[in-house]
């Protein structure tokens, strides 16, 4: 059985996740394109409908989550689907990885757009492609498991939605504390082995 706060805060997180992904891809279609193609996963025919496809997705699966997070109705397959989403995007990483292809942009987060007004031979801005993202994913895709569990049956009282606001912006803080070390990560790593920075060794 779990606790049906622990299944509000898992609901909250991943209808945030997946419908702020969803209008990131929306609004940003000829690049999210892009990110697809570097990938070089998905054949050139098939990047046309997968980059409507895959917002639409998203959306659907946050506005699932939110309806679970408001009304505590467990959809079926919804944290099957979203966890498969998830490893799915994990593989792709992984795969890049495996190709020494770690310096293109993941295309999970808004630093893609800061990233998309910089020169594509400066990859400070972005969110580059590493183990950490990989990681991150296959967390994720866990805990959206952990959402299938039976909720149990107890009132909700003051300090449970209390505790529900609380630890859904700490959950968002955190993410958003980890996306930002990965991309200064990438922001220093570009720095150090820029030209300028090497002649002043």
């Amino acid at each position: 059985m779990l606790d049906p706060v622990i299944l509000r805060i898992i609901s909250v997180g991943f209808a945030l996740l997946f419908i702020f992904a969803a209008a990131h891809k929306f609004n940003n279609k000829l690049q999210f394109l892009g990110i697809l193609e570097a990938y070089q996963i998905l054949p050139g025919a098939m990047l046309g409908l997968t980059v409507n496809v895959i917002p639409v997705l998203e959306l659907m699966l946050g506005l699932a989550w939110a309806l679970t997070a408001l009304l505590l109705i467990q959809i079926t397959l919804l944290p099957l689907i979203s966890a498969m989403l998830l490893i799915t995007y994990a593989m792709a990483i992984a795969i890049n990885l495996f190709r020494g292809r770690s310096y293109i942009d993941c295309g999970c987060g808004f630093s893609s757009i800061a990233g998309s007004t910089r020169s594509e031979s400066n990859s400070g801005g972005i969110q580059q492609l590493s183990k950490a993202l990989v990681m991150r994913n296959c967390v994720l895709s866990v805990v959206a498991l952990l959402a299938a569990a039976s909720p149990s049956s107890r009132e909700l009282g003051f300090m449970d939605f209390l505790s529900l606001v609380m630890a859904s912006f700490t959950l968002i803080l955190l993410y958003g504390a980890f996306n930002q070390l990965l991309v200064n990560r990438n922001i220093i790593g570009a720095w150090l082995n820029s030209p300028g920075s090497n002649s002043h060794g």
